[in-house]
């Protein structure tokens, strides 16, 4: 049996739905097809959220069929950037009658939230670059989760190289729960994604600094 996934839209962001179709060909015998899966994973296989496609169908020898479907983002999907190693995969499963599994994967690209684009304009606005991302495990005691893991940005300033800022980063439907550590402590703060006035002390709004990447539509 071959498998192929395709997303209809490239531009996905946390918290709205993504659709898709899943296709599906038998070659020269039928098949029996007991469920269809897709799932969002990290680079490790770590597991962000499986949605169930289909169930129960028989494929015709030689016949295609494509299975629609829509795919809840959640809102604490961490964001893959250019050039970083954050990467998630989109894994679909196909599980025949008879055990035997067909797997299909390719990455799965999650563009900045409206409150992601605020906070980085922000920093470009003081002059902070962005040095590294990656997933971070461990307590956030400031911030209501569900998943295991916070994505964790780190900027420096060309000024002062030896100094960091790191910034653990927690969507919501609200805002982004930003999280800052430096060496005089930790700060958080709530950036909306409607453009209102943060929580707490935190970054403002942005100064037309480019923002990394933005869909056509404008969303």
């Amino acid at each position: 049996m071959l498998v192929e996934t395709v997303l209809r839209e490239p531009c996905v962001r946390p918290g709205t739905m993504a659709p898709g179709d899943v296709h599906l060909r038998a070659e020269e015998r039928p098949v029996d097809v007991a469920h269809v899966v897709v799932v969002v994973e990290t680079g490790d296989g770590s597991p962000i959220m499986r949605h169930q496609v289909a169930a129960g169908c028989t494929l015709p020898s030689g016949r295609t069929r494509s299975m629609p479907f829509l795919l809840p983002v959640p809102w604490e999907t961490p964001v893959t950037w250019p050039g970083h190693p954050v990467v998630l995969g989109l894994r679909t499963e196909v599980v025949l009658a008879d055990g035997a599994v067909c797997r299909w994967t390719a990455p799965f690209e999650v563009h900045p939230s409206l409150g992601h684009h605020r906070l980085l304009e922000a920093l470009w606005s003081l002059g902070f670059g962005l040095e590294r991302v990656e997933l971070a495990g461990g307590p956030l005691p400031e911030v209501r989760r569900s998943m295991p893991f916070v994505q964790r940005m780190t900027f420096r300033l060309p000024t002062a190289p030896a100094g960091g800022l790191s910034v653990a980063l927690v969507a919501g439907p609200v805002g982004v729960d930003v999280v800052t550590v430096t060496a005089a402590g930790r700060r958080h703060a709530v950036v909306r994604h409607d453009g209102g006035a943060p929580h707490a002390a935190g970054p403002g709004s942005g100064s037309g600094h480019p923002v990394l990447d933005t869909c056509s539509d404008g969303r």
